[in-house]
């Protein structure tokens, strides 16, 4: 895998140099606006992730596609995570009163990403979904139609993925936002 994580990273880094918000550490987002600059850099995010994700689904080597996803799936969960201020080191910076309050809105919203470092078991949840998936991707046997089914289904299911985390971390922040404000 050390080879196709140097390529999945160097065109992961060419494709988001284009447009890409830097955070600062901790930084949660205090309003609206914020939440929506935030959620347009993560949505360019998922775009990229999930054009990746069907460009590996392409290659006719069963199993290989997984990996790949596998590793754009971990990488986009952390990414948008950090672009709201909610990665595991991030919120271990926190105030213990504000870590308890992510915590516990994230556990209401029901992510199990939020916060938390990327481990082993959360990647077999991941890794579930994504056999699910390969079973509808077996169509890659035919030739040429069933790759293109394959990038298709790599493509929706990457983008889907994203925009559902995306929704949980907005929920998470809103909610913060209006405690901040209360």
């Amino acid at each position: 895998m050390g080879i196709m994580d140097m390529v999945i990273n160097n065109v992961s880094k060419k494709l988001n140099r284009a447009k890409k918000i830097e955070m600062e550490k901790n930084d949660l987002p205090i309003n609206e606006t914020e939440l929506i600059e935030r959620r347009e850099a993560a949505e360019n995010l998922i775009r990229n992730k999930s054009l990746m994700s069907s460009a590996g689904a392409v290659v006719p080597i069963p199993g290989l596609d997984v990996g790949i996803d596998m590793k754009l799936m971990t990488d986009l969960i952390e990414q948008i995570n950090r672009t709201y201020g909610l990665s595991y080191k991030q919120v271990s910076g926190m105030t213990d009163e504000l870590k308890q309050k992510v915590m516990v809105t994230a556990a209401k919203q029901g992510s199990e990403f939020i916060g938390k470092r990327i481990s082993k078991s959360l990647i077999a949840v991941i890794f579930k979904a994504m056999a699910r998936r390969e079973l509808a991707k077996q169509s890659k046997w035919v030739p040429i139609v069933g790759q293109a089914i394959s990038a298709s289904i790599s493509y929706y299911m990457m983008k889907r993925m994203g925009l559902a985390h995306i929704e949980k971390c907005e929920r998470v922040a809103r909610t913060l936002i209006k405690d901040a404000a209360a």
